[in-house]
């Protein structure tokens, strides 16, 4: 039984009361494919995918000459980006240090395959934390790479990274700019005025249900497809449509999961200042309280961080520590997150570390529960 969620980063567990029942009350109404047929509940179903979009774009305050594409995850929506870009022997990529496998997976499949080139952003030697915009610059002045992929908020961390000034260098020097808002949309704003592409995850920060994500950009995009198959428009061309988001969402879509996504964001929509207020508010509170140990060392950065706090367990290993949470009913993610280069960055790779996380809708409970369970063990470890 869980008695404290703190793995928000992989999933937010609680939800927008009224979703379920929002989703439950769609499939027994509706519940039709989009796009396959002319009756109403199809109508319906293909109104729903269309204000899930614009809502979406609403919300991320998106310019008008820009579409939202949905896909099963954010790890499908990377995998598209990245095959979708048609990269070529010596095409060079910058990537952070703290990338998530769901883009270092394909670009080291690229690398072996085709021998493309994978370079880290600079990093300041004074902050290992903070991204040297100027080498930056310099670098890209000087031989600009195919394109530079970026985690808005490191899943690791919870660190937040200068998206915007990032993109704008990229737009500058004509580099394709990609950045992975999976841990940051709709709880940190990005200016999309000067990002390619953005690629968000409805699962987590976005508060709906799993099974959804996507991209947003350019309506005039055009990446290569990477996934093939009927999308109810343009039937008789051989090829994938050109429209979007047509040509990007082959297959029949996850209705269940966009209707949930439909009534989280409407949601944060209506609450957006206290959703916001409360993502820093909790994990302002998170930090604060796991300090209070002495067996536990905070390694995630205090300032320009959200959402995730993560530690080393003095005398356990991370999975250690994480198995004496759970037998008493906290729940925390451990080890290397998905994201072995950010643990080689940090140093804590290959043990990895314990990693706390909370969401706007983390509750007075969940802070209970994780107070009393790391009282108890401060107690027995002394």
């Amino acid at each position: 039984m869980i008695n404290g969620y703190f793995d928000n980063a992989a999933t937010t567990y609680r939800k927008p009361e009224g979703m379920y029942g929002f989703i439950a009350d769609y499939m027994s109404s509706y519940g039709a494919n989009v796009g396959r047929g002319e009756y109403n509940t199809a109508m319906t179903s293909g109104k729903l995918v269309s204000d899930t979009r614009n809502k979406l774009l609403a919300l991320m305050d998106a310019p008008e000459d820009r579409v939202a594409v949905f896909t099963p995850s954010a790890t499908i929506a990377l995998n598209m980006l990245i095959f979708g870009l048609g990269l070529k022997k010596d095409d060079v990529i910058y990537i952070s240090p703290f990338e998530h496998n769901a883009v270092l997976r394909p670009l080291y499949h690229l690398q072996e395959s085709l021998n493309i080139q994978i370079q880290f952003i600079p990093m300041l030697k004074e902050n290992k934390y903070k991204y040297d915009l100027a080498q930056l610059e310099h670098c890209m002045k000087e031989a600009p790479p195919k394109a530079i992929i970026l985690s808005h908020v490191g899943n690791v961390l919870g660190n937040i990274a200068p998206a915007e000034e990032i993109g704008k260098l990229a737009a500058k020097y004509n580099v394709i700019s990609i950045v992975d808002g999976s841990q940051s949309c709709g709880v940190i704003e990005c200016d999309l005025h000067y990002i390619d592409y953005y690629v968000f995850d409805g699962h987590k920060t976005l508060l709906g249900p799993t099974g959804i994500g996507g991209f947003i950009c350019r309506k005039q995009c055009n990446l290569i497809p990477y996934i093939f198959g009927g999308t109810g428009k343009d039937s008789a061309n051989h090829n994938m449509p050109k429209t979007l988001p047509e040509r990007y969402e082959a297959g029949t879509m996850n209705l269940v999961a966009i209707a949930g996504l439909n009534y989280s964001i409407d949601w944060i929509i209506h609450n957006l200042s206290h959703v916001r207020a409360m993502e820093k508010q909790n994990r302002g509170r998170l930090y604060h309280l796991l300090q209070q140990y002495n067996y536990l060392t905070i390694i995630s950065p205090y300032h320009e961080s959200i959402g995730i706090v993560s530690c080393k367990a003095i005398g356990f290993t991370s999975d250690e520590f994480g198995k004496i949470l759970s037998d008493r009913g906290i729940a925390v993610r451990t080890g290397l997150h998905c994201a072995p280069k950010a643990h080689e960055y940090i140093g804590s790779f290959p043990e990895g570390l314990v990693r706390f996380s909370v969401s706007a809708l983390t509750s007075e409970e969940d802070f209970s529960a994780l107070k009393t369970v790391l009282d108890e063990l401060s107690d027995e470890i002394i």
